[in-house]
This record gives C-alpha cells, structure tokens and sequence, in this order.
C-alpha cells in the first residue's frame, strides 16, 4: 500500500493532471521521489501524443512549437520552472552564501529570475521550431513524428536525475527533505534511480531492433544523444546549483531538471 500512496504523492506534487487518487503520509516524502520518473513517463508520452495529434489536424508550425514548449512547464504545474527562479536569483545575485541561501527561499520575483526564464524560452521555443519546421531543401518535415518519440525519454531521466540528487546529496537547511535525510535509505532508492536510466537508455537502443527500423528512421541516433546530454547538463547543473547555495533542494533539482531538458530537446533539434 506505501508504493501505491508514494506513487499517487508524486502524482499530486509534480504533475498538473488532476490526481484520481489522493493519498499523503509524511513518511513517504522520500519514497515518492522514486516514483517520480514514472511519473516522466506520463508526461513525456502526452508530450509525444500533443505532437501528433497537432501534426495530424495541421495546426500552424508556429503554434505547434510554442504549444510543445509551453507543455513541459504546464503539465508539472510549473514547479520545476519555479525552482528554476529562484535559483536564478539567487545564483545571480553573487552574493555571499548566507545571503544567497535567503534569496533563495524570498517568494518574491528579481530581475535575475525574469531574464533568465526570457532566455530559457526563446531557446526552448527555438528549438522546438527547428525540429518541427520544414526544410527548405527537401520541403519535408524537419523531423519525422517517429523521430520524436525521443521526447517520450527525455522527462523520464530528467526526473530520475532529479529524484536522485535530493535522496544522495546533503540537503541545503531549510529542505523539506532535511528532516528526513538517511543516507542508507536515500542510497538504495539512488540505486534505483540510476537503475531507470539505464533501463531508459538501454531501450532507446533497443527499439530500432526490435521494431525493425532503421536507426535513421526512427531518430535512434538523436533520442540516444538527448537522453544522455539530459543526464550529463542535470548533474553538472546539479553540481553547480549545489555548490552555489551550499546544499541540495528541490529548488536545486528544479532548476537542473529545467535545463536539462531544454539540452535534450536542442539536441533533437540539431541532430
């Protein structure tokens, strides 16, 4: 019964879609972090469906490419985005540690947070706009729908990643994970964790085999980079987020989920 109420935890917290079930105990404030990449899992395959489905009724390129990057942020009811915020402006600030520790829990909004989430944006929309624009030379579709799928991944590492930095690293003093870090506990759900990437990466390899395609046709190739640039941007974001405010938080794992999945998704693009 904990899997099933940590599983609908992390339902509630980070993703928008109404929750059929809500369930909550204090205790399990840690188990639901390793149910957060499946909850990247839903997110991801709703992502890769909007494509479609906008493909399929001819939306305008335009609209698809905002709608595609409005999604990521909306469909986790923008917390991640928040998180990315606020360590903006606190990292930003160049501050001393305390003061930028006090930044970082301030609800209020700087001009740091404002453009940097500008920035983050036009990259994000860029991207997205060049995955799906047609290609002059060819008059085709920049990349096929099939080729996409590897939006169906990247959420999932991303939040495994995410999930893995405040079980594993020391949290920052005022984390709602402080009072219950331990580490033996924390270690075996990282395990698992990392387990989910693995697993996420060797099936990226696989499908191509497995559904007889081309790696060219299905975007083995490009899913396969952009799930492991989503891994490599979180954890040196993660490092350097850690390393700025003196800890680790949610705020921290927000800020490095965002930024690694603008890399993934600009990796889609360029490949």
């Amino acid at each position: 019964m904990k899997y099933v109420t940590a599983f609908f935890m992390a339902w509630g917290n980070f993703f928008a879609v109404p929750c059929p079930c809500k369930l909550w105990d204090n205790n399990l404030r840690r188990l639901q972090l390793v149910f957060f990449p499946l909850i990247g899992i839903l997110m991801g395959a709703l992502w890769y469906l909007l494509y479609r489905g906008m493909a399929l009724i001819n939306i305008p390129l335009q609209l698809q490419a905002a709608v595609m990057t409005i999604y990521p942020f909306a469909i986790s009811g923008f917390i991640h985005l928040d998180g990315f915020m606020d360590c903006c402006d606190a990292i930003m600030s160049r501050r001393e540690l305390e003061e930028r520790q006090k930044i970082l829990k301030d609800s209020h909004v700087g001009a740091f947070a404002v453009i940097s989430v500008v920035i983050l944006f036009l990259v994000f929309y860029s991207a997205m706009w060049a995955a799906i624009e047609p290609n002059d030379l060819t008059n085709s579709v920049g990349l096929k729908s099939s080729q996409l799928w590897g939006l169906v991944l990247i959420p999932i590492v991303s939040r495994a990643c995410s999930g893995y930095g405040v079980l594993n690293f020391v949290p920052i003093g005022h984390s709602q994970y402080k009072a219950s870090y331990d580490e033996k506990i924390n270690r075996q759900y990282g395990f698992i964790l990392n387990l989910m990437i693995f697993v996420t990466i060797t099936i990226a390899a696989i499908i191509p085999a497995i559904a007889s395609y081309s790696y060219s046709d299905i975007g083995a190739e490009s899913a396969i980079t952009a799930i492991v640039t989503t891994v490599i941007t979180h954890h040196v974001m993660m490092f350097y987020g850690r390393r700025q405010l003196g800890g680790m938080s949610g705020d921290i794992a927000g800020y490095a989920l965002t930024i690694s999945e603008c890399a993934g998704v600009l990796v889609l693009a360029i490949l």
